[in-house]
């Protein structure tokens, strides 16, 4: 059996009276496809935002890989390859897509300092932005001005951001708000075969109950800052606790 790629121990947050984490014990396996549910004022995003470093825990320990990684900054935990998305789409829209991509992928090459310099000798560079596009499905955009695309064309041009800096686990803040019909589907099949790759771990956070019953592997169940439901779909759409909290009759369709 795999080591766990992140494990959670105890973690506790509050925002004086009001607890957004209490005592959450968690592991996320490499290669599980996981959504985070809940109600408004679950915590969904108090934990997600904790172990992303945007937000101090006020107790508890957060492992990644099996180190500690609890009061480190945001950019040491992206180094390890801990990233994440936001609601709000998060790019360069001024840039083009591939300069999109190049700009992680010069920073991960450590070439920070030829961000606006011609890159038609870094070959590598090129490729490697290349792939991120093929992944992603924008390759035929690369030349296309950020702004100009589809929103769900840029909600996967920032999965290609956060992709290009080479992440063992992706956190995705409701990847398909906003999107019609056409566009989640689009999305959502991307993102599995993403993970099918098996090169990052997803752990989605989102509402939509048809996109986390279709998508996910697993799923977790927060309320009032506790996990109260942790499992397969179907054991989720078959708990009594999570029905009475938050599903209601919606796992039934």
């Amino acid at each position: 059996m795999n080591a766990p790629l992140l494990e959670i121990k105890r973690l506790s947050k509050a925002f004086g009276r009001v607890i957004a984490a209490s005592n959450i014990d968690l592991t996320i396996d490499p290669g599980v496809l996981t959504s985070i549910i809940g109600p408004n004022g679950a915590g969904k995003s108090t934990l997600i935002n904790m172990l992303s470093g945007s937000l101090p825990v006020d107790s508890g320990r957060i492992l990644f890989q099996g180190a500690d990684i609890t009061h480190l900054p945001i950019h040491h935990r992206v180094r390890m390859g801990l990233c994440r998305s936001f609601q709000v789409v998060n790019i360069f829209p001024d840039l083009t897509v591939f300069d999109n991509i190049q700009i992680p992928v010069l920073a991960v090459h450590k070439r920070a300092r030829r961000l606006f310099r011609p890159v038609a000798r870094e070959a590598g560079v090129r490729e490697e932005v290349s792939q991120v596009l093929d992944r992603v499905g924008l390759a035929a955009e690369a030349q296309t001005v950020a702004s100009a695309l589809s929103h769900g064309d840029q909600r996967l041009l920032e999965v290609g951001i956060a992709l290009a800096v080479r992440p063992r686990l992706l956190f995705l803040d409701e990847p398909t708000a906003g999107m019609n019909p056409v566009e989640r589907v689009r999305v959502l099949e991307n993102i599995r075969g993403l993970s099918e790759e098996g090169k990052t771990t997803f752990v989605i956070v989102e509402h939509d109950m048809d996109i986390v019953f279709s998508l996910s592997d697993r799923v977790v169940v927060l309320h009032h800052g506790v996990i109260i439901g942790d499992g397969t779909t179907e054991d989720i759409q078959k708990s009594a606790r999570v029905r009475e909290v938050y599903l209601g009759e919606e796992v039934m369709t």
